[in-house]
């Protein structure tokens, strides 16, 4: 390559990051009901960019072949290498499920999956644009990115989604050998798609193009998104059922049950005139109905939650002025 030449590998691989976190934040913005702590959306992010990685170069410098999924071996390829991978991914989620108290359900789970495995994108991205570039040139290289960056990436996040969706199940189930069971599905499930992803793009014929990858991918994004919207929708049944007993307890006045499990209706300033008020507000609200659901699936009212529920009420009855 020429000393210009670079300038369009650089400006793909830029391009491309920035989709990427793109997809992170409308994934995130989707999440309505109870987004996440961007910060720690972002944390998440950079731990799949930097850590993780990190991590795979480590353990793949110890076994022979894996090469960060160059000079395919095959067994390693499809087994080895994405178990290695979504270990050091889900390793990032697992922290935000042990150290956040923000970490309820599977939908945040989808989320920060998403995070980490398109973290993880952006810097094997990198890397591929900038190995396969002396060997292919420049066109080629941009060629190499794009690719990843529409299909492999799409790969990361849906399996990272997978062990991520496995944790929230866990955290919803209220055992401790249930949330265990529900990590181990999550992560088997992942490696399973991450393998044989790697099963077929290895065995894919030159010719097939992009086809192939569509066909296959096409369908998982669907069904990554119906799922994702059926969560929303379950987490919109549990804002009702919540809200309407905290109505019948007198805790809350009657709107409540009709405005806050509605995103249109919760963002409207029909029902409160301040908007940093309605916000607080409506998360305090729906703080309070998932901490009662999750509290429910556990069967335990003598806990940590349990004392964050009779908080969450004493301060929700201070703000509206209902006692």
């Amino acid at each position: 390559m020429t000393a210009v030449e670079p300038v369009g590998l650089v400006l793909s691989l830029a391009v491309a990051a920035i989709l990427l976190v793109v997809v992170v934040v409308l994934v995130w913005w989707i999440d309505r009901y109870d987004r996440e702590p961007w910060p720690i959306v972002l944390l998440v992010f950079l731990w799949g960019m930097i850590v993780a990685p990190g991590l795979v170069i480590l353990v793949g410098g110890l076994i022979q072949g894996i090469e960060f999924g160059f000079g395919f071996n095959f067994p390693i390829a499809v087994g080895v290498a994405p178990l290695i991978e979504e270990l050091a991914k889900g390793a990032g989620i697992l922290l935000v499920v042990v150290f956040s108290q923000h970490f309820d359900n599977p939908t945040d789970g989808l989320v920060y999956g998403t995070a980490v495995g398109l973290g993880f994108a952006v810097t094997e991205n990198l890397l591929y644009g900038l190995w396969s570039a002396p060997e292919l040139g420049q066109g080629q290289a941009m060629a190499v990115v794009f690719g990843r960056t529409l299909f492999t990436a799409g790969v990361h996040a849906l399996a990272s989604s997978l062990v991520g969706a496995g944790l929230g199940f866990g955290r919803t189930s209220g055992r401790r050998l249930s949330a265990v069971g529900w990590a181990v599905m999550g992560l088997v499930a992942a490696v399973v798609l991450h393998g044989g992803w790697n099963a077929a793009v290895v065995n894919l014929p030159s010719e097939a193009g992009w086809l192939f990858p569509t066909m296959i991918l096409g369908p998982m994004y669907l069904i990554f998104g119906v799922s994702f919207g059926l969560m929303l929708w379950g987490e919109h049944r549990i804002l009702i059922r919540q809200l309407s007993e905290e109505v019948e307890l007198g805790v809350v006045p009657d709107w409540a049950a009709g405005v806050i499990p509605y995103y249109r209706r919760r963002v409207r300033s029909d029902w409160w005139p301040s908007r940093p008020e309605r916000i607080v507000i409506s998360r305090l609200l729906t703080r309070l109905a998932f901490r009662k659901h999750a509290l429910a699936a556990r069967g335990d009212s003598a806990n940590i939650e349990g004392l964050e529920i009779v908080r969450l009420r004493a301060t929700i009855q201070g703000i509206l002025g209902k006692t």
